[in-house]
């Protein structure tokens, strides 16, 4: 039997949405540029190609699951330090999932050219990002009997 995305989020939180320290933020400055968003703008929609990857400086950012039509699950709420993103972004795929400012937000925004640059050119960051992606993609589809 598949393991429930919850018991797998609340099994690996860590994992698949680590904290970043404030030296780490740093060092991904080169591979993006900020952006702001007011409450409640949609950052990304499901089915479409999401533009790149977050990470968060200032708000938050709520990310949703379509379980069902006219039916939406909250996943995680994103806050300073975190990043959001999903596997699909390194292949111009479309999104599993809804993203929406909760309230104003702030963010470094990496584009997905030079998300796949961050992955090589910084190795150690680059692992614990490329994990909790494919951490965040198997807790999705690993509970969906139908697939996303």
């Amino acid at each position: 039997m598949p393991q429930s995305r919850h018991s797998l989020i609340e099994a690996r939180h860590d994992q698949i949405f680590p904290a970043l320290e404030l030296a780490e933020v740093g060092r991904l400055w080169r591979f993006g540029e900020l952006k702001s968003y007011a409450a409640g703008d949609r950052i990304i929609t499901t089915g479409e190609i999401a533009p790149g990857a977050f990470v968060i400086l200032a708000g938050r950012i709520e990310v949703t699951h379509r379980a069902m039509p006219g039916h939406s699950e909250l996943i995680v709420t994103h806050g300073p330090g975190s990043f959001m993103g999903e596997l699909a972004q390194l292949s111009g795929r479309p999104s599993l999932v809804d993203a929406y400012a909760k309230e104003a937000v702030q963010a470094l925004f990496i584009p997905p050219r030079r998300l796949r640059n961050l992955l090589v050119e910084e190795a150690e960051l680059g692992e614990r990002i490329m994990r909790a992606l494919i951490l965040r993609r198997v807790a999705l589809l690993g509970s969906e009997p139908g697939g996303p």
